[in-house]
């Protein structure tokens, strides 16, 4: 137990100095998050800025094109750093790494995210005159935005969007009127209390429509109320006055969406009785993201497999199967075993299960065959089968792909035995 202790301590001590010395190194790139960029909309006829975050995974050489699902969250300028953040925190374990891309919203904010025109709203006129723009915002996003970045950057088709207060109004306006442009939506807090909740119209009969399958919306909402007086939900949507305007219209949403059985939306919401509408942003990206991708993290079954000892590689196999065809049927490619994953679990197995062990390196180097790690790997199960014949092929494929000394080393003492 002493040296276990002791193992594991020397681990994590080498661990913090290699991030550290990783960090003194890259110092600038450690602050640098996403690259500006813009495009020129003829349908709105003005330029608009955008932020787009690429995984750094992008830039490691593969068998396999890196391409990944893209978030689209509006209010770029104000969510951008927070959604990056959600997923350097959930990726890639718990959902998959994605491109960020962050839409500016700053100027003309009422015309772009209001899907009707509106002579007046709330008590006053002239901030709602250039309002109802919405619809042509979705367009720019439909056929300008999102063409430009498939083109320009490495996209699969599986697209999520957010957005917050108006901006989350749009979002439930798209996913109820153009539930094809998305996978999954955010709707944060959004402002459904517009055009006397105008969405909220025929709710019902919307949803049952089978448009809606395999869509995905999670809504959150937030306490009005200042932090020392009422939380009760149940009370709050009671109350009549305009202070509440905002909670009873999301709340007629959710209840109407949740009580339709005949819909085909994935719909989810949570109330958050602790933050208000301009605190309740980043906790609901980070609850919203971790609730859309359910399939996406290992199951106890498949767990269990690996865990399990009278488990034969066949049947880990199987499950390696099912999972990875799972997550490539909900996201609309192919997606392949990690290769961390596949090398460990070789390693792991090695000593007591040999035949495991030749099945994950096995699977290492179907999946990544022009990588040299998985020969390597593999000449390494052979050495421990006392195959000193196999393991020397293995590492001159290995050497053929990297070319490293180290490979050279190995196999002139392969050779020597």
């Amino acid at each position: 137990m002493k040296n276990q202790l002791l193992s594991l301590v020397i681990c994590m001590l080498v661990n913090t100095s290699f991030f550290y010395s990783l960090a003194q190194s890259n110092q600038d790139n450690l602050l640098r998050i996403g690259t500006k960029d813009s495009i020129y909309s003829e349908i709105l006829t003005e330029n608009r800025q955008i932020w787009v975050q690429v995984p750094e995974s992008a830039k490691i050489a593969t068998n396999h094109p890196k391409t990944y699902p893209v978030v689209y969250i509006l209010d770029g300028r104000v969510h951008f750093l927070s959604i990056c953040a959600v997923l350097n925190q959930l990726a890639p374990d718990t959902v998959p790494e994605m491109i960020v891309v962050g839409i500016e919203n700053s100027e003309n904010r009422t015309r772009d995210l209001t899907p009707t025109k509106v002579k007046e709203a709330r008590g006053s006129s002239d901030w709602v005159q250039d309002s109802g723009g919405g619809e042509k915002f979705t367009d720019f996003i439909a056929k300008e935005l999102i063409p430009y970045i498939d083109k320009k950057y490495p996209t699969t088709s599986h697209k999520t969007l957010i957005g917050h207060s108006f901006a989350g109004l749009l979002v439930v306006n798209t996913v109820l009127n153009h539930p094809e442009l998305f996978a999954n939506y955010i709707a944060i807090d959004p402002s459904l209390w517009w055009d006397n909740e105008v969405l909220n119209s025929k709710l019902a009969e919307r949803l049952s429509d089978k448009k809606y399958k395999g869509k995905s919306l999670f809504l959150s909402m937030a306490n009005p109320l200042p932090p020392d007086t009422e939380k009760d939900l149940n009370v709050l949507v009671k109350d009549t006055t305009f202070r509440t305007e905002g909670l009873r219209a999301t709340y007629n949403f959710t209840k109407i969406a949740s009580e339709t059985k005949s819909s085909t939306l994935q719909f989810s919401y949570k109330y958050y009785e602790n933050e208000n509408h301009g605190t309740v942003p980043l906790i609901s990206i980070y609850d919203g993201m971790y609730s859309l991708f359910p399939w996406y993290k290992m199951n106890s079954r498949f767990v269990d497999v690996l865990r399990n000892p009278g488990a034969d590689a066949e049947a880990v196999k199987k499950a390696f199967n099912e999972r990875y065809k799972l997550l490539s049927k909900h996201l609309g490619y192919t997606i392949y075993p990690e290769e961390d994953l596949l090398n460990n679990l070789g390693y792991m197995f090695m000593s007591n299960d040999p035949k495991k062990s030749f099945l994950f390196f096995t699977m290492l180097i179907e999946s990544y065959p022009k990588n040299a790690n998985g020969y390597d790997s593999m000449s390494d199960y052979y050495i421990s089968q006392e195959d000193i014949k196999n393991a020397i092929k293995y590492v001159e494929i290995a050497y053929k792909i990297s070319g490293d000394n180290y490979h050279k080393e190995k196999l002139s003492n392969l050779k020597k035995k």
